[in-house]
């Protein structure tokens, strides 16, 4: 059985995965219709389907180990961008900001 800190830990991871499949699918979708930038398509259209796999594997991982995982509503993601840089900018601070999340929470998983 989960803990009530470790649940909504990782209840909270899940919502940090999926917000960022949004994120990183409006990056695809924004870069699909931009002349030659197919590379970049595929590449976020890939990163979103990764973070989705992320999410998927912690509700399952939840949910297996007597918790309830939770299915987060989510908020509008940022849908155009002024320029690449600007969505590899976007890219790198949700990456950035996954992985701290990531680490504070195997922090709290070994304090307890």
């Amino acid at each position: 059985m989960l803990s009530k800190p470790i649940q909504e830990a990782l209840n909270g991871q899940v919502q940090m995965e999926a917000e960022s499949s949004q994120a990183y699918l409006a990056m695809a979708s924004w870069a699909e219709i931009q002349p030659g930038l197919q590379g970049v398509t595929d590449f976020f259209y890939k990163q979103s389907d990764e973070e989705r796999i992320h999410m998927l594997k912690l509700i399952r991982f939840v949910n297996e180990r007597g918790g309830f995982a939770i299915v987060p509503a989510l908020a509008q993601p940022i849908i155009t961008f002024k320029s690449l840089k600007f969505v590899f900018d976007e890219f790198l601070s949700h990456e950035l900001k996954v992985s701290n999340s990531i680490n504070e929470l195997v922090h709290l998983s070994l304090s307890e």
